[in-house]
């Protein structure tokens, strides 16, 4: 995508993370901070500790509802994004937070403010701590949910609406999910805000209104008055400041084209990524919550790729039964039947699990520590309670068992092994599973690589996971900004390493997905399929970009450019070679986005 033309200079404009391909033109609305007192006291006696309670009560009752309108106030054609709702409304009612907030208030007798305060705090601490950039995303939801639910409880509901010009820039330091959705429909041009990510609910639901928004824009608030003209360039996260005639003029130009544009590609999400010489690719979603499944599904997920089931574990005092287990897997495998469903075993470690804390293990180094597939091999009954609920599931429809973290081959015959058993006792016991559960595994360490003609032979399918990948190969945090630039997947040892899995996944004669990051870049995506990869498994709003341009590919171009990529010394070499070539054999397709952008 393009940076600000020319004449804008340099000063001007700020940099986010753009949700979104939209562009927005308009005056600045500043929201300043939200700002409460915390209150904060003792209890005095049973009677004051009953009050409390019935506050918080009534607090939840006040901020479901208040998100149960926000879901009511989407737009017929957006109804697919209403599970966003949903699984706010499941995080608010999460028995960890309930039962948290109702001890703090019963045993410690303090307030109720100050009582989901602290648990919020507990809760966001651990999301904060946990080496996953999607469960880490999650926190400005945590936290914005605990906002909401203090100011219920205070008396600051009240007071004058804010009056919105028409076609204005909403500019937040952090709103949420239902504050989004609440914004006057047509008046409010696009958004910045300066905390969040790109996939926390905020702006998901930003993304579902159209609303080209710039997240994680930091300091604007510093610099921005009410009223500064603004263009928010949603497609690489630009916030440009008194942009001045000229300028204004490129991206009105820019804008007709890009929502034309954006509109057709809409319109063909449901359409197969089959390739203009007649290659297949299977484009799936990746799912974290129940209750985003219909929006996979609205934007042309072909079924799911990757269903990280972390969070039906995290921040709880208490392991989820075999029972909660299942009535959360039954529902996935059954409202996407017949689309597959590939759900990862659990890949966290114990100092993530409350229930089984080790004060030790909590205090190592959990990326490389005790996670994944190896800490399911260490607690059985954990992994053994899952496997049990993923095959009763299995009956439902299409599930997939995949084990992350895959590094030898003795793991995997462990795994398997307790998976025949976990079936042939389930069969036993009477209960229904279905006649084939497909068992694949993560290459995502450099182990799995070098083993994974040997790992091939033990799968059904592979699944490369390449956002662990590129950092355990390359040996970086990219969450570090003192390495962050050093995460590069087109590496030349990356692509090679995706290359080889994929080719000994095709000689075992078994399919090999995507499911990183990689997988829904408009350069990587195409490179990936022709590398030879089956499926690729993304978020699902980029889904039907990602199928639209695989649809106007050709899968031998696509050949080409992969094979010719693999001989790159370096990663200038390779992403140089990449954006040139790709863009120029899918000629069609980039002159419409570059009219576009």
């Amino acid at each position: 995508m393009n940076l600000p033309p020319p004449f804008v200079p340099k000063e001007a404009v700020f940099q986010g993370v753009g949700v979104g391909q939209g562009i927005a033109i308009g005056p600045a609305h500043v929201i300043g901070a939200t700002s409460y007192r915390l209150r904060r006291y003792k209890l005095a006696d049973e009677r004051a500790v009953q009050a409390e309670l019935d506050r918080f009560q009534a607090a939840l009752t006040q901020t479901e509802n208040q998100y149960a309108r926000a879901k009511r106030s989407l737009p017929e054609e957006l109804s697919g994004q209403a599970s966003i709702f949903d699984a706010l409304i499941v995080l608010l009612r999460d028995p960890t937070l309930l039962k948290s907030v109702d001890n703090r208030i019963r045993s410690d007798r303090l307030n109720a403010e100050l009582a989901v305060y602290l648990a919020i705090r507990e809760i966001g601490g651990l999301l904060s701590a946990i080496n996953d950039t999607h469960i880490r995303s999650r926190l400005s939801d945590v936290e914005q949910m605990g906002q909401a639910l203090i100011v219920a409880m205070s008396d600051q509901n009240g007071g004058p609406q804010p009056v919105f010009e028409e076609g204005c820039v909403v500019v937040a330091a952090d709103l949420s999910p239902a504050e989004v959705s609440s914004l006057p429909a047509g008046q409010v041009a696009g958004l910045v805000i300066e905390m969040g990510s790109q996939t926390s609910h905020a702006a998901l639901v930003a993304q579902a209104f159209g609303l080209p928004t710039v997240m994680g824009a930091a300091g604007v608030l510093k610099v921005l008055e009410h009223g500064d003209p603004l263009i928010v360039d949603a497609r690489v996260g630009h916030v440009i400041r008194n942009p001045d005639r000229d300028a204004v003029k490129f991206y009105q130009t820019s804008q007709r084209t890009l929502k034309d544009y954006q509109l057709e590609i809409v319109r063909s999400a449901h359409l197969p990524a089959v390739t203009l010489d007649d290659h297949s690719v299977e484009v799936f979603g990746n799912l974290e919550l129940v209750e985003e499944l219909p929006a996979i599904f609205a934007n042309g997920g072909e079924g799911i790729g990757l269903y990280r089931t972390e969070f039906l574990y995290l921040t709880r005092q208490e392991l989820p039964n075999e029972e909660e287990l299942y009535e959360v897997y039954r529902r996935v495998v059954a409202s996407a039947a017949p689309r597959p469903v590939t759900i990862r075993t659990l890949d966290l470690g114990a100092d993530k699990i409350l229930a089984i804390n080790d004060t030790k293990e909590a205090r190592e180094n959990q990326a490389l520590g005790l996670r994944a597939i190896r800490f399911c091999l260490k607690h059985l009954d954990v992994f053994r309670t899952q496997l049990r609920a993923i095959f009763r599931a299995s009956a439902h429809g299409r599930a997939r068992v995949m084990l992350p973290m895959i590094s030898s081959l003795d793991e995997v015959r462990k795994a398997k092994e307790l998976i025949l058993e976990t079936r042939e006792e389930l069969l036993k016991e009477g209960r229904r599973v279905a006649e084939e559960v497909q068992v694949g595994l993560m290459i995502e360490v450099p182990a799995a690589v070098v083993l994974v003609d040997e790992l091939a032979g033990e799968a059904d399918f592979l699944s490369i996971g390449t956002n662990d990948l590129i950092q355990y190969t390359l040996a970086l945090d990219r969450g570090n900004p003192e390495v962050s630039d050093l995460y590069q997947p087109f590496h030349p040892s990356i692509l090679r390493m995706i290359k080889r899995t994929i080719d000994s996944g095709q000689a075992a004669g078994i399919s090999v997905s995507v499911c990183g990051d990689m997988a829904a870049g408009h350069l990587s995506a195409p490179l990936l399929v022709g590398f030879g990869a089956d499926q690729l498994s993304m978020p699902f709003g980029i889904i039907p970009f990602i199928k639209r341009l695989l649809r106007m590919s050709f899968y031998e171009e696509m050949r080409e450019i992969a094979a010719e990529t693999l001989k790159a010394k370096t990663t200038e070499e390779a992403l140089t070679f990449v954006k040139a070539n790709i863009t120029a054999k899918n000629s069609e397709f980039f002159r419409r986005a570059r009219q576009a952008s």
